[in-house]
């Protein structure tokens, strides 16, 4: 409003200005050419100067002595704007197709991405930001995140804010360095990637990395649990092998070799568990890789008998009874039947091997659910035996996870049995559930789709 009122204001001094100077020529000529000159010099000051600025202004703005005429003149100016308007029609497509760039990038990258200014102000989010975070209660209601707020009004976690806080404080901070660091978002870890640009804004990239850092514990504690595992044997084969030695020194003298034979049966023993944990590892290998071999039909009666004729022996020293139910209806299963016996073998063997009196039940029937005409396999093996405690049920499938460590080194277990049949139901896409009471017994029941080409 000011600037119309000034441009007016000028046009009207212009006009009068230029007729009284018309009129003082006409009837005084000595004191209109003074009047005149006066007049040049008001228009120089206030038309044509601001004009030679505008063209130099554009000059340094672009500085190309090429693009640009150097002669000042109104034509030359029209020139340079319109060279003027057409840079800003190219910068505006490209402009455009960054931003479309920019926006796909944001779509399409697994992150989410947080960009804040030097003020602590949210200036843009992705869709993973939002979705992310929104779930997990770390950011207000999603209506009310929006760019503007600021980053403590919308975040909930302390430790995150915290991390904002310091980046923002950070005056040694300098624009392209990048920060990391990792921390833990409603009981999920991220590393948080940080970088500062020139005009002081910070963006944020946070990856979950839960995963990541689940497995490298987990590999480790697998790594120390076999150096333990193995360890053990070998030691004993080795203080074993020495006593022998000793021992046929002696006994060479004598020519007394019976005795010798004491040794020899825990050499056995130690090695058939060595043998047994590096044969479980190599399983468990295969089963995590989904490694399958020729699938076929299952016939769970031939599979389930073939098993028992294995530890009959064991189930007659322990008196124990096996009630055994297979449903002559069930649906055709197709799978590996080398997978599915190491899988009812480990569960048949934990059922044997915990059970002092009593017996072991098992049930293979048809399970259809009428909702969706899903047809399913349902296993079920049960004992009598010590039972689990239940703050062991949680993490029982895991490898060289035992409850009571003493009785399954006397019992020549490894801790791999149970995690290898959690594999090979989770690679036939079924479910495992677990029940359990210390002092009556234990429960697994097998849950597996049956595809619609196998039956």
């Amino acid at each position: 409003m000011l600037n119309k009122q000034m441009r007016n204001l000028n046009i009207f001094i212009f006009f009068g200005f230029f007729l009284i100077v018309v009129l003082t020529l006409i009837l005084k000529p000595a004191l209109g050419l003074i009047l005149s000159f006066i007049f040049a010099l008001w228009c120089f000051k206030n038309l044509f100067e601001p004009l030679l600025q505008l063209n130099k202004q554009i000059k340094n703005f672009y500085n190309e002595k090429d693009a640009i005429n150097e002669e000042i003149s109104l034509p030359n100016l029209i020139t340079n704007l319109r060279y003027l308007h057409k840079r800003f029609v190219e910068f505006e497509i490209k402009f455009k197709d960054y931003e479309e760039k920019f926006k796909t990038l944001n779509k399409i990258v697994s992150d989410a991405v947080l960009i804040i200014d030097k003020n602590g102000r949210i200036k843009q989010f992705n869709e993973n930001f939002k979705t992310t975070f929104s779930k997990s209660g770390v950011i207000i209601e999603e209506s009310l995140l929006g760019e503007g707020k600021l980053y403590w009004e919308v975040i909930r976690d302390f430790d995150l804010n915290e991390f904002i806080k310091s980046l923002m404080m950070d005056e040694n901070l300098k624009p392209g360095q990048e920060i990391s660091k990792e921390i833990e978002v409603k009981e999920k870890i991220y590393l948080i990637n940080a970088v500062k640009t020139l005009n002081g804004d910070i963006i944020l990239s946070l990856s979950d990395v839960s995963f990541q850092i689940e497995l490298a514990r987990i590999k480790r504690e697998l790594v120390e649990n076999i150096s333990h595992e193995l360890k053990t044997p070998l030691s004993n084969i080795k203080g074993y092998v020495e006593t022998l030695e000793e021992e046929l020194e002696k006994l060479a003298k004598r020519g007394k070799v019976r005795e010798l034979l004491n040794y020899i049966d825990p050499i056995k023993r130690n090695t058939d568990r060595l043998v047994k944990i590096i044969k479980d590892l190599l399983i468990l290998s295969e089963v995590e890789a989904a490694v399958k071999f020729e699938e076929e039909i299952i016939d769970f009666k031939s599979v389930v008998g073939g098993i028992l004729k294995i530890y009959e022996r064991e189930i007659k020293k322990k008196n124990l009874f096996c009630d055994v139910q297979i449903s002559e209806n069930l649906p055709r299963f197709k799978a590996d039947p080398f997978r599915i016996e190491q899988m009812l073998s480990n569960l048949i063997d934990n059922a044997i091997r915990y059970t002092d009196k009593g017996g072991i039940k098992i049930k293979v029937e048809p399970l259809e659910e009428t909702a969706n005409k899903i047809k399913k396999i349902k296993i079920t093996v049960e004992d009598t035996g010590i039972g689990i405690p239940k703050e062991h049920h949680q993490r029982i499938f895991e490898r060289f996870y035992v409850v009571d460590k003493s009785r399954s080194r006397q019992s020549g277990g490894t801790g791999l049995g149970l995690s290898i049949v959690k594999h090979i139901v989770l690679m036939y896409n079924g479910s495992i559930n677990l029940e359990s009471k210390v002092g009556v017994g234990t429960k697994f029941e097998i849950i597996l789709p049956v595809k619609d080409s196998d039956s």
